[in-house]
């Protein structure tokens, strides 16, 4: 964890963050005005928006919520499309469609996972989200809702729907404003969202608040695709020289997930987020076997070898968010 990331995850206010404080307070006013200026000429589109984000920097979860919501309103007999600034990605024009030969490096890596775990939903990046919108409304006629990956401080496009999605963890750390704090906006903000998704339950709750939990289900080799039960792996591979990886807003998170299936012993290494892996990053890691997330497995694919797997998980969305979402479609 980096100087600034202790400072804003120490509950009491450091005098770092004290002399930053400031700041926090013109940030606030700068972004106030940006919304107003952004919402006063929103676009609105023909079609249902629904945007999943957050209100502190970093990863808190979103992609699994956005996950979970495509494979629901696909059973429900709904076209869903999905738009993602694309972080990280360096595509040659905007906005960009994702297709079967679309790299990482192009697309940015979630939304490059996305595609991998719904083949069937198009997807759609661009800086502009209002691009993309516009895109699906002109060249995909069989879409009728569309899901922003992040977004919730895009005010440039309207929205029918916002969840925001709190990592159950860390919180708000010290409830300040960049870059006193880890908050993008105030955590009064919440009371205007629809839904608030808390990753990981704890001890912060809403109204129309749901507990997500990211459950484990196989490892999967990323060289040969061969998966393995939770137990099958533990009993075959316990003993041996373990290393979690992770390059995702919180990386304690999968290393604590990894504790609670009975590695206690593995060695660890967090890179940053959205990190873009290469062969090298590997070539001095003592260990017989490489565990990561599936967002750190999609960017290590090209050269990965038979020692490389990552935890497969399943968003599960406490009961009841969905009936009430599809009230609101």
């Amino acid at each position: 964890m980096s100087i600034i990331e202790r400072m804003w995850y120490t509950p009491k206010k450091t005098a770092l963050a004290c002399l930053l404080y400031p700041i926090s307070k013109l940030f606030f006013l700068i972004a106030k005005r940006r919304r107003q200026e952004q919402s006063s000429s929103a676009y609105k589109s023909k079609l249902p928006v629904i945007i999943v984000g957050n209100i502190t920097v970093g990863g808190t979860g979103k992609t699994p919520v956005v996950e979970a919501i495509c494979h629901y309103l696909l059973k429900k007999g709904f076209s869903p499309a999905i738009i993602s600034r694309g972080y990280g990605g360096s595509a040659k024009s905007y906005p960009f469609m994702i297709s079967e030969s679309t790299k990482p490096c192009q697309c940015g890596d979630e939304p490059y996972m996305l595609s991998k775990l719904l083949p069937n939903i198009p997807i759609v990046i661009s800086p502009k989200r209002v691009d993309s919108v516009r895109y699906i409304e002109s060249q995909l006629q069989d879409v009728n809702v569309i899901i922003s990956d992040d977004g919730l401080q895009h005010y440039a496009l309207a929205r029918d729907i916002e969840i925001a999605v709190v990592d159950g963890k860390r919180g708000f750390g010290n409830g300040l404003l960049l870059p006193a704090g880890p908050l993008r906006e105030p955590v009064q903000r919440l009371e205007e969202v629809d839904f608030t998704i808390i990753n990981g339950g704890g001890d912060i709750s809403f109204e129309n608040s749901f507990n997500m939990r990211l459950v484990p289900s196989c490892f999967v080799n990323i060289a040969t695709g061969q998966t393995l039960s939770i137990s099958a792996f533990q009993k075959q591979y316990q003993n041996d020289d373990l290393i979690a990886i992770a390059g995702i807003g919180n990386p304690k998170r999968f290393f604590d997930q990894l504790a609670s299936l009975g590695f206690h012993q593995l060695k660890v290494r967090a890179f940053p987020d959205h990190y873009a892996y290469k062969l090298q990053d590997f070539n001095d890691l003592d260990a017989k076997l490489v565990v990561m997330t599936y967002k750190d497995a999609v960017k290590c694919e090209s050269f990965a070898g038979r020692n490389f797997w990552y935890l497969k998980v399943e968003p599960k969305i406490e009961d009841g968010f969905f009936a009430q979402l599809l009230s609101k479609i």
